[in-house]
C-alpha cells in the first residue's frame, strides 16, 4: 500500500469498510496505518470484491494527504469516501466516480473541481469558509450536505454559509447544526433559489426567509428547538412532502393542523415527537444522541449522576470527583470512536461551566485528560 507488503488487512465478514490513517491517542486504531504524508498505491483494493462482485471497500474513510483516490475513482467506482485532509490541495475530480463524497476540513483550504454525481451527495462537514469549488465542466451539481461547525454560545451571531456560487443550482440541499449551539442563520440558503428538497436540523433563526424559495418541493425539519416564524406552508405551491420530527411544540402542532386541511394531497408526510422547550436543554442537550443506544443510556446515567454530585459539591474537589468518576464510566465502554471522545470531552465541559464554584471548564479539561484511557 505504501511499499512492498507494507501492510495486511483481515476483512471481516460483514464489513464492507475500511478507514486509513495516522494512528493518534485517545482513537480507535485505524485498519491500515499510514501517515498523513504517504503515498498510497490505491489500486491495492482492485481485486478485492464482495460476494455479490461489488468491490470491496464500499466505505473508505481516509485521513490524510495523498489525493490520488480521485485518479483511481476514474477506473474503480467507490461507494462513499470520507476525507480529512491535513493541507491545503487544489484538486480536479473530474470525471471520479464517487457516489458520497464527505470532506472534513478543520484548518486548510481546498479548492475543488466537484466530480459530476448524478445520483450521489457532496458533503462538507467543518469550517465551510476553507471549501473553494468548481463545477467540472458539463457537470450537474450534486446535492449537497453541509455540516457546518458551530460556536458553543447559543446566542453566538448566528452563522451564515459562506457564498458558495458553484452550488447555485442545488436542487437538494441538506443543512445540519446542532440544537443549543451557534443557531444557523436560513437566510445564506437563497443563494440556492433552485432548491426542490431541503432539510435542515438543529438551532435556526431567520426561517421566514424560506418563503422566498418558491421552487420548494420537500421540506424536513428535524431537531428544530425554535421554529418561530416559519412560514405557512401554502408559502410553497409545489410543496408535497413534509416531515418535522423533535421540533418545538408550538409550531408543530400548527404544521399538524395544516397537514390535516383539505384541498392538498401530502405524499409520505408526518409531524411528530413535539417537544417543549425544556426538553432540548435537559434531553437532546446531553451529547449521546448519536450513540449506540445502550452507550448512550450509560452516559446520560453517568451523567445525571455527575449533575447532582456537582450540585452538592462543597469544593472544586468534589466537582473534580465527579467529573473523573463520569469519565470513569466512559472508559469501561468498549470501542470509543473519534466522534464519542468528542462528546465525551463536550459533556465534561456542560457539567464544568456552571458550578456552584464558577466555570471550571478549563481545569476539567486537563482532569478530562488526565482520566481518560480513551
Amino acid at each position: 500500500m505504501t511499499g512492498p507488503d507494507s501492510h495486511r488487512l483481515v476483512r471481516s465478514p460483514g464489513v464492507g469498510s475500511v478507514v486509513i490513517g495516522p494512528a493518534a491517542d485517545g482513537s480507535r486504531r485505524p485498519d491500515l496505518v499510514v501517515a498523513a504524508d504517504d503515498a498510497i498505491d490505491w489500486t491495492v483494493f482492485d481485486g478485492l470484491t464482495v460476494p455479490a462482485g461489488y468491490p470491496w471497500p464500499r466505505i473508505i474513510v481516509y485521513e490524510g494527504d495523498d489525493t490520488g483516490f480521485f485518479d483511481w475513482a476514474r477506473r474503480r467506482p467507490i461507494g462513499t469516501f470520507e476525507w480529512r485532509p491535513s493541507s491545503a490541495h487544489v484538486v480536479d475530480a473530474t470525471g471520479a466516480n464517487i457516489n458520497r463524497l464527505w470532506i472534513g476540513l478543520r484548518t486548510a483550504p481546498l479548492h475543488l473541481t466537484v466530480p459530476s454525481m448524478p445520483h450521489g451527495v457532496l458533503t462538507v462537514n467543518g469550517d465551510l469558509s476553507l471549501l473553494t469549488a468548481v463545477l467540472a465542466d458539463g457537470g450537474a451539481c450534486p446535492a449537497v450536505d453541509f455540516q457546518p461547525d458551530t460556536l458553543p454560545a447559543a446566542d453566538a451571531v448566528p452563522l451564515r454559509l459562506p457564498d458558495l456560487p458553484a452550488f447555485a443550482g442545488a436542487q437538494h440541499v441538506t443543512v445540519t447544526v446542532r440544537p443549543l449551539r451557534q443557531a444557523f442563520d436560513c437566510a445564506s440558503l437563497l443563494q440556492f433559489p433552485d432548491t426542490r428538497h431541503l432539510s435542515l436540523g438543529g438551532q435556526l433563526v431567520n426561517v421566514a426567509a424560506l418563503a422566498q424559495l418558491r421552487h420548494l418541493r420537500g421540506l424536513q425539519l428535524r431537531f428544530c428547538p425554535d421554529l418561530t416564524g416559519l412560514p405557512a406552508l401554502d408559502s410553497w405551491p409545489e410543496l408535497t412532502h413534509l416531515i418535522a420530527f423533535n421540533v418545538e411544540e408550538a409550531t408543530g402542532k400548527r404544521l399538524r393542523g395544516e397537514l390535516r386541511r383539505p384541498g392538498r394531497e401530502w405524499e409520505r408526510s408526518g409531524v411528530s415527537q413535539l417537544r417543549r422547550p425544556e426538553w432540548f436543554a435537559t434531553e437532546y442537550g446531553l451529547p449521546f444522541s448519536g450513540w449506540p443506544a445502550a452507550k448512550a443510556k450509560k452516559a446520560t446515567t453517568a451523567y445525571r449522576t455527575a449533575q447532582r454530585a456537582i450540585a452538592t459539591a462543597t469544593g472544586p474537589d468534589g466537582v473534580e470527583a465527579a467529573i473523573r468518576a463520569f469519565v470513569a464510566v466512559v472508559n469501561a465502554m468498549p470501542g470509543i470512536e473519534t466522534t464519542e471522545r468528542e462528546d465525551a470531552g463536550d459533556a465534561v465541559a456542560q457539567l464544568a461551566e456552571d458550578t456552584p464554584f464558577g466555570d471550571l471548564t478549563e481545569d476539567a479539561q486537563d482532569w478530562f485528560d488526565d482520566a481518560r484511557d480513551f
